[in-house]
């Protein structure tokens, strides 16, 4: 069974929400917003009412548009997500797929991401190698701090690499 992979919708922020949370209830908004304004684009793949799958185009311009992005002249992935009983079906790559199109819809001849360097991404750089993203430049640390809705902050991080893919016309 396949997913249907789709841009979200401001009327399918709640339906997101309730099935694949966030780390506060405003995070998929905000990313609307961004998407308004041409500055990302957030794909969720469906199964019925159900979502499987996300994962963010973060475009130039975007305040959390990386450096490891700008180094590269590229838009980047984010977030890139499957539900656990949902993996090894063809969601994650055909979430890539759709954003490496949106990418070159808008004009990108390359698109990049980061990954983990340690074990616990070894099928996520498979799966980018298997897609043909290549090794660009790293390690590097990547961290952030994202924020509940009560206010507390949450770091996450780790060592990375960037890779990237040229996109074909």
């Amino acid at each position: 069974m396949s997913a249907d992979v789709r841009r979200l919708s401001e009327l399918e922020v709640p339906r997101l929400q309730a099935t694949s949370p966030s780390w506060n209830r405003h995070e998929y908004a905000r990313r609307v917003s961004y998407q308004a304004r041409g500055l990302a684009v957030q794909l969720v793949a469906w199964r019925g009412d159900n979502a499987v799958g996300r994962g963010m185009l973060v475009l130039p311009g975007h305040p959390e548009w990386s450096p490891s992005a700008f180094r590269e002249g590229s838009p980047e992935i984010r977030d890139l997500a499957v539900a656990v009983d949902m993996q090894r079906q063809g969601i994650g790559s055909a979430l890539i797929e759709a954003l490496e199109r949106e990418a070159a819809g808008a004009g990108f001849t390359t698109i990049g991401l980061a990954v983990g360097i340690d074990d616990t991404y070894e099928a996520a750089r498979s799966l980018y190698e298997r897609l043909g993203y290549r090794f660009a430049h790293g390690p590097f640390v990547s961290a952030a701090r994202l924020e509940t809705d009560d206010g507390k902050g949450i770091v996450v991080g780790g060592v990375c690499e960037f890779r990237v893919k040229a996109l074909s016309g």
